[in-house]
């Protein structure tokens, strides 16, 4: 049985000195998360226009974390503190979004990544979590140290996943984000929260209760698969929903 083609989106980088040649690239824990769960990663270039063909390619996605999403894209203005922005990889990562939720290929958004779906599907973003909560989510702790608990409150559909993973209700996780979701109130009606901080800032979120086609973590758990790895399950769940019938 082949492994199944999972294809991990990546970030802009420039070289330093005078040329400054932009690069694109993304950490290697990603990758090795999902060759561990099973999958063939292969690193997707931010081309908006070649979305399309990757969507008919790949068997499923890895959205990664970076940069802020621009707040146009959500109808806000930026905030103070919200980051540079990369628009090309907003482009391409909403376009592919966007044709891979139409040919029903599974999507894994980690960090950022649960930003961009949330996004897609609707949502507002807080911009600065620190405006709004006391609770650190924008840690300086190197991994794998933990941030804060979650508790989960899964599907049918994942609970034998957990389970095999030997996750309870409350999982100890990373945190390196300032934006996300502030509470179950504001993620759109077509995403079901899953997971959530002490906060209740939202944690993690499905599309589609029933046959799971997105699922979406906060945290960070390719840093975290060395020192635990029950922290793969998300890798797993993307790997298995992407296996080609």
């Amino acid at each position: 049985m082949r492994r199944p083609w999972i294809g991990v989106t990546v970030k802009h980088i420039r070289e330093s000195g005078s040329l400054g040649r932009a690069q694109s690239a993304t950490e290697t824990a990603y990758l090795q998360a999902v060759w561990r769960a099973g999958g063939l990663p292969v690193m997707l270039p931010n081309l908006p226009e070649a979305a399309p063909e990757f969507a008919e390619r790949m068997d499923g996605f890895l959205l990664t974390g970076g940069c802020d999403i621009d707040p146009a894209r959500y109808g806000a203005s930026p905030h103070p503190r919200t980051g540079p922005v990369d628009p090309l990889r907003d482009a391409f990562e909403f376009a592919l979004v966007e044709v891979a939720r139409a040919q029903g290929k599974p999507i894994l958004g980690i960090c950022r990544g649960l930003q961009v779906l949330a996004v897609a599907f609707g949502a507002v973003l807080c911009q600065h979590l620190p405006d709004v909560t006391e609770l650190t989510h924008d840690s300086d702790a190197p991994p794998p140290a933990r941030a804060h608990p979650v508790r989960l409150e899964p599907p049918p559909a994942l609970r034998d996943l957990l389970r095999a993973h030997g996750i309870g209700e409350v999982l100890e996780v990373n945190s390196y984000h300032h934006q996300g979701i502030r509470r179950r109130a504001d993620c759109p009606p077509a995403l079901q929260p899953i997971a959530e901080a002490p906060d209740g800032v939202v944690e993690a979120f499905i599309w589609a209760p029933d046959a799971i086609r997105a699922l979406a973590v906060q945290w960070h758990p390719e840093l975290l698969v060395e020192d635990d790895p029950r922290h793969l399950w998300p890798f797993r769940w993307l790997v298995e929903a992407a296996r080609p019938s």
